[in-house]
């Protein structure tokens, strides 16, 4: 099965440097460079460490977000030769006007599951961030997966590998 992995976090919570530990990376990474991992025996990748979100530079621009996903998606698609994988894509929570951007993170996952992914939101937790009990209260709607962000990147990136092996065994 194909697997996408949100991992969700407010902005500066680690997601980039979490990522880079787990994939062992650490020089500048080209705007579509395929980052590629094997975990107990599965492709694991990750394309470009920036959010969509972020990168359509809106509150929440689905018409700039999707094609986003799609390209890092494809990326994969050539990489794997069509089978299985796992690509785990940075996904940022913005709140603006008190409101969080939930659409710019609902509609992707409606979508790629509708699609036959299987999705997995991973929450990266920042614990002093602003709106924190909106950001919770959202994210543990939509997940059960929740990693302490601390700037312990690389027990960070250590419990992101033991989710995925739960969610894609």
């Amino acid at each position: 099965m194909k697997t996408i992995v949100l991992l969700c976090g407010a902005d500066r919570s680690g997601k980039t440097s979490t990522l880079r530990r787990f994939f062992g990376f650490s020089g500048d990474l080209r705007s579509k460079q395929l980052l590629e991992r094997t975990l107990d025996g599965k492709k694991v990748y990750a394309v470009h460490l920036g959010s969509p979100q972020e990168l359509a530079n809106d509150f929440c621009n689905l018409e700039k977000v999707k094609p986003r996903i799609e390209k890092r998606i494809q990326k994969c698609e050539e990489a794997s030769k069509g089978q299985d994988y796992v690509l785990i894509i940075p996904f940022t929570l913005f709140v603006e006007e008190g409101k969080i951007n939930e659409r710019c993170i609902l509609d992707p996952i409606e979508s790629l599951k509708a699609r036959g992914f299987k999705v997995a939101p991973i929450y990266l937790r920042k614990e002093k961030t602003v709106y924190l009990e909106l950001k919770d209260s959202f994210m543990n709607r939509i997940t059960k997966y929740v990693i302490r962000s601390n700037k312990e990147y690389d027990r960070q990136a250590r419990e992101l590998e033991t989710i995925i092996n739960l969610v894609d065994p």
